[in-house]
């Protein structure tokens, strides 16, 4: 892995979990690299990432190589055969999840909100978490859409831009827009149930 992007993992980690997007070991995130992916190791602290931590993932399931990894690699690797996207942020906003159980789709209200999103699905699979079925419908989503929300779980984005470092910047930059979009959301509906 070249220094550059390394640099960028540590950094998308660190913020991560300063912004409050994740806690110490969750989350994950990932960029596609020719035949496959870069992701991080489960259990990793994002904050605190070594070179150890990223995992180089063949784009089709491999029981030998895909020991350690994050068990959202399934939907990772779904993402990378099905969209156009370079990189994927996954955290547990907590302002998303929260609406995401009274909502099914995210519409935001505020201006940037709005700018980067017309729309951020609320999906609801049988299973939330490290399965096919999550990975099918997650990957349905950001064929259309820059991100979305597993109900009660957390939120993927994808990073379409030229290069992997650019894609995972945007990916988290979309993120805490995301968030951002949905405290705001939160809020108002407060406000408007107040006497």
């Amino acid at each position: 892995m070249k220094a550059k992007l390394f640099a960028t993992f540590q950094q998308i980690g660190a913020d991560l979990f300063a912004s409050r997007l994740a806690s110490a070991t969750s989350g994950n995130f990932s960029v596609r690299d020719k035949e496959g992916l870069w992701i991080t190791r489960s259990g990793a602290q994002k904050a605190h990432l070594n070179p150890e931590d990223l995992m180089f993932l063949p784009l089709e399931p491999d029981p030998d190589k895909d020991q350690g990894a994050s068990v959202e690699r399934v939907i990772h690797r779904a993402i990378y055969r099905q969209t156009d996207a370079l990189a994927v942020v996954h955290a547990h906003p907590r302002y998303a999840i929260a609406l995401s159980f009274h909502l099914d789709a995210i519409e935001p209200i505020d201006l940037e909100g709005r700018y980067y999103f017309d729309s951020v699905p609320v999906l609801a699979p049988n299973t939330l978490s490290g399965t096919e079925e999550a990975a099918e419908a997650v990957a349905e989503a950001l064929k259309t859409h820059r991100a979305c929300v597993l109900r009660g779980h957390g939120a993927f984005v994808k990073g379409v831009e030229e290069s992997a470092e650019k894609s995972l910047l945007k990916a988290y930059s979309l993120m805490t827009s995301l968030e951002e979009a949905c405290e705001v959301l939160y809020l108002e509906k407060l406000w408007r149930s107040l006497p």
